[in-house]
């Protein structure tokens, strides 16, 4: 039961942290007008998160023999704080002088979501054989690649019936909630308690 805990764990964990760059991208066409932005501006805001989620994949990757679930936890603690961040700047974004790059610093920071991937494979293989972790880490990443997909279908009826700001709440309200479960049902891998 072990191993299965750690499968559907770090694959909810993996799903989950691409909540937080999901909107990003729509976010960029509706800031676009508001803050007068030209191609440059705006491809930075698409790209941000993309690059922070994709550099931060190595550190957090070799975190995991250390500290375990705990690192996937954190990562998505990160791209929690990112998206609420985005919020507080998109609620006052006519107002506020600076909110281009406040939009890029909290979009940096949501992009640790997305650096799950790498750590939730090494985090899914400790509780797998060898022979087995080809099957486990192709559920976990096919399972956990879907996210862009259904967030993507998802998406435009969230901003039709709620609007960006009322989206990006919800995201963060299922990203906050997915964390919760993360933490009630991930094992830590039994190696952990040999390093003490």
């Amino acid at each position: 039961m072990k191993m299965n805990k750690g499968l559907v764990s770090g694959t909810l964990a993996f799903f989950s942290g691409f909540s937080a760059v999901a909107l990003f991208g729509i976010t960029v066409l509706k800031v676009e007008p508001i803050l007068k932005l030209n191609l440059i501006e705006s491809s930075w805001l698409v790209a941000i998160p993309l690059v922070t989620g994709a550099f931060l994949r190595i550190p957090f990757s070799l975190l995991v023999n250390k500290l375990g679930k705990w690192v996937l936890f954190i990562q998505l603690f990160i791209g929690l704080i990112g998206l609420i961040g985005i919020i507080f700047t998109l609620i006052d974004i006519s107002t506020l002088p600076n909110s281009y790059d406040l939009l890029l610093l909290f979009g940096a920071i949501a992009g640790t979501g997305i650096s799950t991937f790498s750590s939730g494979i090494t985090y899914v293989s400790y509780f797998y054989p060898q022979r087995k972790q080809g099957t486990a880490l192709g559920i976990f990443a096919g399972l956990g690649n879907t996210a862009p997909g259904i967030f993507t279908a998802i998406l435009p009826l969230a901003l039709a019936k709620l609007g960006l700001i009322y989206s990006y709440i919800a995201w963060a309200i299922f990203l906050g909630l997915t964390i919760i479960l993360f933490v009630i049902l991930s094992p830590c891998p039994s190696y952990l308690k040999y390093l003490k």
